[in-house]
């Protein structure tokens, strides 16, 4: 009987200890996301995911491609050929007529004296967006792609308070401890499926090397100089098609038809550019924009769980949680069973022998 009771309360303290330690891992998966501000920091990712979507499909990201390519196509040709023969048709020198564009259309002046610097700026942005793009759509379906990424906190808050209530609900009522600390387990089995399953780990690293590759492009210097440059971009571009072409047609005496038809034939690049030079402005306007727009979110979304951020340390945070959860079941119960196993083939011997005597 005293061997009874030993077993009996050396089982129930293994799983206190079991039940105990389950509290302790569901009030670290609640705590963490609420101290780190998880909700809003993923609600602020969310959106910024959304506001990049249209932006990052393989269409958006080659009308960039070709954009850049017109726009560095039509400013080389410019400076190269269009301007010495323009310069030589009105007996002038280049310089003299640099001088004359930057007194008469000096928004075109500046745009081109600036074209070097900034073709090569939107060119990096370009090509950032398109090598981040396979990392953008695994990062886009952060937990799932039919669930937002708002959801993350729950992924955290949900099975940190079932691994609560069943470590309460075992330590009060310990007739039921053994069934508690068996459901634990489970719940960590679960959490570590669902975590492999919809490869979370692929989809976090993805998510800190989209992070690390759009740092340069969100800083405030960058992000001054991308509306500086668009600006710059926009006024030259009215400026061109409505004072400095004009004015060139009337000092080559040729009407503005006439002087169409001459660039068509002898700077296709430059009647290509200014044809589609509106769009092109447009275009840069809204990357502009949408970069200024989600500074905050950025710098909400690079911060989780804390700065510097890290999707893989949320990811490892849970994992491990749930591995912890599932090796303290496992071995309360396995320890729990050898006891009462033993006590079990123990039991009889003792009543046998007492029989003998």
């Amino acid at each position: 009987m005293n061997n009874d009771l030993t077993n009996g309360h050396a089982r129930g303290f293994v799983q206190r200890i079991a039940l105990v330690a389950m509290v302790v891992i569901g009030a670290f998966l609640v705590v963490l996301p609420l101290a780190t501000n998880l909700p809003a920091k993923s609600s602020a990712t969310g959106d910024m995911m959304a506001a990049f979507r249209p932006s990052m499909t393989s269409t958006s990201l080659a009308q960039s491609a070709t954009d850049q390519r017109t726009m560095s196509a039509m400013g080389q040709q410019v400076t190269t050929a269009m301007l010495p023969a323009l310069a030589a048709q009105l007996h002038m020198t280049p310089a003299q007529l640099t001088a004359y564009m930057a007194a008469n259309d000096p928004a075109v002046a500046n745009g081109l004296a600036q074209f070097g610097t900034i073709m090569p700026f939107f060119s990096n942005l370009e090509a950032t967006m398109q090598a981040q793009q396979s990392n953008f759509q695994q990062a886009d379906q952060i937990p799932t792609g039919f669930l937002a990424p708002t959801t993350m906190t729950w992924l955290f808050i949900v099975p940190g308070g079932v691994l609560l209530v069943f470590g309460l609900f075992g330590l009060v009522r310990p007739r039921v401890a053994r069934r508690m600390v068996a459901a634990s387990g489970a719940v960590g089995v679960v959490l570590v499926i669902g975590l492999l399953s919809v490869s979370m780990f692929a989809k976090a690293t993805a998510a800190d090397q989209l992070t690390g590759a759009f740092a340069p492009v969100f800083s405030a210097q960058n992000v001054q100089q991308a509306r500086t440059d668009t600006n710059t971009v926009a006024a030259m571009a009215t400026q061109f098609a409505q004072q400095a072409m004009p004015s060139f047609a009337t000092a080559l005496h040729m009407t503005p038809a006439q002087m169409n038809e001459l660039v068509a034939t002898r700077f296709p690049a430059v009647a290509t550019g200014a044809a589609q030079l509106p769009q092109i402005v447009q275009r840069m306007e809204a990357a502009t924009s949408l970069i200024e727009g989600n500074v905050q979110n950025y710098t909400q979304s690079a911060s989780i769980p804390w700065s510097p951020g890290s999707m893989v340390l949320m990811f490892w945070f849970m994992m491990v949680s749930a591995v912890l959860a599932i090796a303290v079941a496992a071995g309360a119960l396995t320890l729990t069973v050898r006891r009462h196993a033993i006590a079990r083939v123990g039991a009889p011997r003792a009543a046998s022998g007492a029989f003998r005597s």
